[in-house]
């Protein structure tokens, strides 16, 4: 140790090899008479006396190479998309898809029509002489042709200035006309795109004007007429779960004495018809369906010239929501012209949609509403 002679055994110089301590080995060596073996015992004490008193270096360790630290990678939240019109998960192509209105006929000569069943929102009130028109909204679905494309009257541009949204028709009233003009609204009328419709043979003017999603959307996008949406309906699937809510099977509504519409639930969807005759697309037959069923009640008066009609879209009043075989009361608010319309319950709390396509009938006062 340092500081100290080590008590080393060693072998002793000479003959007896016998082993003697560091003491002893230096004892000896002042007896010995030879010189030669003299010098020769003190440069070994010397080593002794150096190796007792130096500490003896320990190696120096040499530290492992470090094991990278596994990190786990993070985990890819998947983006989902959902259709503010039907609040339906839809693929990120499909919401980039362009929204357009289209007015359509509903007399008679009209059905059935073509492309209602593409339609996200499918609104129905009255024209003239007591007969329906449809304005329909077009955003997840598409349709190669939809029509007959009737003209506007000031209602519908209410309806279009709600969702700020370009419409399509051929020509309107005056006064749509006048309005479509002062405001410069989104107007597709076919007597300026003409190109953008065309006439089908097989039905006599004026039922016979069509157009397509597509031909509409490229009208859009030439004439830059693309608009965010300005409506966010709010939907919600587990309310219409509810036990609490009134059963729905069968709605009928008797709109005046020449046209009546209803509705039958039957595997999560009403099945729309009028007249009694069961609505489908002209082109393959299918029946028109819709998850939700909105009745909205208002004042509809005929103006002063007994033809053209006023129909109450701001302010507030009554109907019902319908859907997955229930329905609720509700009230329903507008503000202005270009607020949303809302609808609540009693308690004053929003009604959400079911998840799905809506036919939106807004309906008079004097409707029969009857919900089995």
């Amino acid at each position: 140790m340092s500081g100290r002679f080590s008590f080393c055994i060693i072998y002793r110089i000479g003959t007896k090899g016998t082993l003697l301590t560091v003491f002893e080995f230096i004892k000896e060596m002042f007896n010995l008479k030879n010189k030669s073996k003299l010098l020769l015992c003190l440069i070994i004490s010397m080593c002794f006396v150096v190796e007792g008193c130096t500490k003896k270096a320990e190696p120096i360790a040499t530290p492992s190479p470090s094991k990278p630290i596994k990190t786990e990678s993070p985990v890819k939240i998947q983006q989902k998309y959902y259709s503010p019109y039907t609040g339906e998960e839809v693929k990120k192509e499909i919401l980039d898809n362009i929204a357009v209105l289209a007015i359509v006929e509903n007399s008679e000569a009209a059905r059935p029509q073509s492309g209602l069943n593409a339609a996200d929102i499918v609104y129905e009130t009255m024209a003239e002489g007591g007969t329906p028109r449809f304005i329909a909204l077009f955003q997840s679905g598409n349709a190669a042709k939809v029509g007959p494309i009737r003209s506007a009257r000031s209602y519908f541009l209410d309806i279009s200035k709600e969702y700020n949204l370009p419409f399509a028709h051929c020509g309107g009233s005056q006064e749509a006309l006048d309005e479509i003009k002062n405001e410069n609204l989104m107007s597709m009328n076919e007597m300026t795109y003409a190109s953008t419709y065309w006439r089908d043979n097989v039905r006599k003017a004026p039922h016979n004007l069509y157009t397509s999603t597509d031909k509409l959307r490229e009208l859009v996008k030439t004439k830059k007429l693309i608009k965010a949406p300005t409506v966010k309906i709010k939907f919600d699937k587990s309310y219409w779960d509810s036990d609490k809510l009134s059963q729905a099977k069968d709605v009928l509504l008797k709109i005046n004495k020449l046209y009546n519409t209803s509705y039958t639930y039957n595997n999560g969807y009403y099945l729309k018809s009028m007249d009694g005759v069961s609505s489908t697309n002209n082109e393959d037959k299918l029946p028109l369906t819709f998850k939700n069923i909105v009745v909205q009640i208002t004042s509809i008066k005929t103006q002063a010239d007994g033809n053209h009609l006023d129909i109450a879209l701001v302010g507030t009043g009554d109907g019902y929501v319908i859907s997955n075989g229930k329905f609720i009361k509700m009230h329903w608010t507008k503000k202005n012209v270009t607020s949303q319309t809302l609808l609540t319950d009693e308690e004053g709390n929003v009604l959400p949609l079911n998840p799905g396509k809506t036919c939106w009938n807004i309906v008079d006062k004097s409707t029969i509403v009857d919900i089995k």
